[in-house]
């Protein structure tokens, strides 16, 4: 098909040249070319493809912001694309044509675009691989159509088409690829629809939406040494930063306290060593609070953390529920860590909202 020869051509863009629609092109060639498809073929039907942009207008626009030059950017690429691929059949009727044709698609854009005037953007995504590592913990692996915005430290917003329009936050463990692949770690948390069905629903080929990347834990690029203290579930977007510190040839030393309730909690250990394997200086603490611990260490997160060692001199970053990063501050404070050096970092739910609950 021609179709594929000029999806080809625009994925093929090197990157420095690349709009937002380049990117999600060279992500995924085949859902392109099946949109191209669906395009042309619905292209006399502006009630059928109003609403069905609209379903992408959010994100694109949060994508594009200010930069709507990158439209007409690649308006022209994919004219480009279509002369090369037709060359022996093309005129100059076919280029103008092609090039009304964008500027009818650029409409309906915005015509989308203001029929979501008041939705909070969201990026759909496909379900790669679902890997659930206990009872109430799932890693999900995905594919979003569109370049999702997110960075180390941060968290998505998350719903699962079993409970339409209940958003839930979870951990990135590890931020979207040039391939729009992203990585989250879900709980199921009790008495709860929308993170069971995350956690217990999810399947292969699932659809879902994620609301915009959101959450500020950084660790600064200079300071002192590092203590990271981290609740259960609440240590996957470590592992991002820990890949951020190898990335950057940090020389800090780092130590890290990972926090479960049983041995059998551990459910990621191998791949958060192996992250912190690539770390100049960094050491994996597993901490069990209750039964059996060997060869880990064994008690209170907080406890252990505080009789471990002294931590006035490093700079100390906490994730984990309200509640037992809170314990964890106020202990760390009681033994002389200033609380300008105490960064807490908690999985808070969204306030609700008209189109969040």
């Amino acid at each position: 098909m021609k179709e594929r020869s000029v999806v080809a051509r625009l994925a093929d863009v090197p990157p420095e040249q690349r709009t937002v629609l380049h990117s999600a092109i060279a992500a995924d060639p085949g859902a392109a070319e099946r949109g191209f498809v669906w395009l042309l073929e619905h292209f006399d039907q502006p009630s059928a493809v109003v609403p069905h942009f609209a379903q992408l207008a959010p994100a694109l626009d949060a994508l594009i912001g200010p930069r709507s030059r990158q439209l007409d950017l690649f308006g022209e690429a994919l004219v480009a694309a279509v002369r090369d691929t037709y060359r022996g059949e093309w005129s100059d009727d076919h280029d103008g044509a092609w090039r009304e044709g964008w500027r009818f698609v650029v409409g309906w854009l915005r015509q989308a675009k203001s029929l979501q005037q008041d939705e909070i953007p969201s990026w759909t995504a496909t379900v790669l691989a679902h890997d659930q590592r206990r009872d109430d913990v799932a890693v999900l692996r995905l594919a979003t159509d569109l370049p999702y915005p997110a960075r180390a430290g941060q968290r998505a917003v998350i719903e699962h088409p079993l409970v339409p329009d209940a958003w839930r936050p979870c951990w990135i463990s590890a931020p979207p690829t040039d391939d729009n692949r992203l990585e989250l770690h879900v709980q199921a948390m009790p008495s709860d629809d929308a993170t069971g069905a995350l956690v217990h629903g999810t399947r292969v080929g699932d659809r879902v939406r994620l609301h915009r990347a959101e959450g500020e834990f950084v660790i600064e690029k200079h300071g002192r040494a590092i203590l990271i203290v981290a609740e259960d579930v609440h240590v996957a977007p470590v592992k991002a930063l820990l890949d951020e510190l190898a990335a950057r040839q940090d020389e800090r030393v780092v130590h890290l306290f990972w926090g479960v309730s049983a041995r059998d909690d551990l459910y990621d250990l191998e791949s958060l060593r192996a992250h912190a394997a690539q770390c100049a200086h960094a050491t994996v603490h597993p901490v069990v609070a209750r039964g059996p611990s060997h060869p880990y260490l064994g008690g209170s997160l907080p406890q252990v953390v505080v009789d471990f060692a002294e931590w006035t001199s490093h700079d100390v970053y906490l994730c984990g529920t309200p509640l037992g990063v809170g314990v964890m501050r106020n202990m760390l404070m009681q033994r002389s860590v200033p609380a300008g050096r105490i960064h807490p970092v908690t999985l808070e739910r969204l306030a609700t909202t008209p189109s969040l609950r």
